[in-house]
């Protein structure tokens, strides 16, 4: 990123596009109406609503001259909130977050809502989840 000379000192720092990645997905999770970010079509569907999975998850960023990222998500939002309103949220916090701890530029974000959930779904897909977490934690290592 900085290959300047400084004091005799060559300088470069550069973030690995799983870095990038983590800060954008991990951002995102802690939006507010943001359910889940979603994988590929080979997903594995039992851990497709755990916010405690891969961060990375349903992101794609694209490091084009390591200075400025495009970022894309697949994303799953709650049933009834304002798709627009959430997607300026994470924009908004993804720039901020990716610029504060790295010193990147985002040039582009773009969001497709893969789901909308009901409270009902977001709770069947949960309780799932714990009865998943609790049979796992039954069978011998």
């Amino acid at each position: 990123m900085d290959n300047t000379k400084n004091a005799g000192i060559n300088k470069e720092l550069k973030f690995d596009d799983a870095v990038i990645a983590k800060i954008v997905g991990i951002t995102c999770n802690e939006v507010e109406g943001v359910y889940s970010l979603e994988g590929g079509m080979m997903a594995n569907m039992t851990d497709l609503f755990r916010k405690d999975e891969d961060p990375t998850k349903g992101v794609d960023v694209d490091l084009s001259d390591d200075q400025n990222v495009s970022v894309s998500l697949d994303a799953t939002v709650r049933y009834g909130e304002n798709a627009p309103e959430i997607f300026n949220k994470v924009t908004m916090a993804i720039v901020k977050n990716v610029r504060q701890m790295t010193g990147l530029n985002v040039t582009e974000v773009k969001m497709t809502v893969k789901d909308m959930l009901t409270k009902d779904e977001i709770a069947r897909n949960e309780a799932k989840n714990k009865d998943a977490d609790k049979e796992k934690d039954l069978q011998p290592a």
